[in-house]
């Protein structure tokens, strides 16, 4: 019986103890491009896409859903240069069932080159003791504005995600790039369900086909600067390539 009762009391005790000594995680996430498909590298596409509707990166939803099932210890916000009225971040991301957090989006006072880098850094005072997984995309200045905070606050258990939607395999120790969400699951430790659900989606939903596009366009204009010819064909051998080496 006493030993019973000392396996019981060892249990509790191990239980609360990891309750207690659980670190807090705190997830700072942009939204267009690296949660949602807005294809924001064409202005004028992304501004049609407002009116059509603007899915979701399904794989980086899945990741989310599962770090908050996972952790007991966890916030999210969502951080984005968007003004709100040109949609709502509340609304969107509760609409394709992220989990619940604070969003935050840019007022017409606010300049995009101090919006971000402000918020980052009135987040992490908030919560001093927490790791920080920093989400973002590199059509605009998410690796700058991320690796920018890093070096000025030496913020520890900091790590900067950013999704490659220019499809180029940029590379900086600081930074995990990644151009399929397939490819962070690991890093992440996200479970095996999961991980096999991100698996099996069709590819263009990990890698929309304006991505593609858009790559093919900036290689073809490339090569006719440099007065190259069948510049088409090249871009598209180079497009082929790319699709290769990432198709999960």
């Amino acid at each position: 019986m006493k030993f019973l009762v000392l396996t019981a009391f060892l249990s509790l005790s191990t239980y609360f103890t990891a309750r207690v000594e659980a670190k807090e995680i705190v997830i700072i996430s942009d939204l267009d491009e690296t949660l949602r498909m807005a294809n924001i590298e064409k202005k004028v596409k992304a501004a049609s896409k407002l009116i059509t509707g603007v899915k979701p990166y399904e794989g980086l939803v899945s990741i989310f859903q599962d770090l908050k099932k996972s952790n007991t210890q966890i916030s999210f916000y969502y951080l984005s240069n968007s003004y709100p009225f040109l949609y709502s971040g509340k609304n969107w991301t509760k609409r394709y069932g992220l989990p619940q957090g604070v969003v935050l989006q840019r007022s017409l006072k606010d300049k995009s080159n101090s919006f971000k880098p402000r918020k980052l850094k009135e987040i992490a005072a908030k919560h001093p003791g927490a790791s920080l997984l920093l989400f973002g995309d590199n059509i605009e200045h998410d690796p700058k504005f991320y690796s920018d905070f890093l070096n000025e606050t030496r913020r520890p258990d900091t790590r900067i995600f950013i999704r490659d939607a220019r499809l180029v395999f940029p590379t900086d120790p600081d930074i995990t790039f990644f151009q399929t969400d397939v490819q962070i699951t690991d890093d992440l430790e996200i479970s095996e369900s999961t991980t096999q659900k991100i698996k099996e989606l069709p590819f263009f939903k990990l890698v929309p086909k304006f991505l593609i596009k858009n790559l093919k366009n900036r290689l073809v204009k490339a090569c006719e600067s440099a007065k190259k010819s069948s510049c088409k064909e090249e871009a598209e051998e180079k497009v082929l390539d790319v699709i290769e080496e990432i198709r999960p």
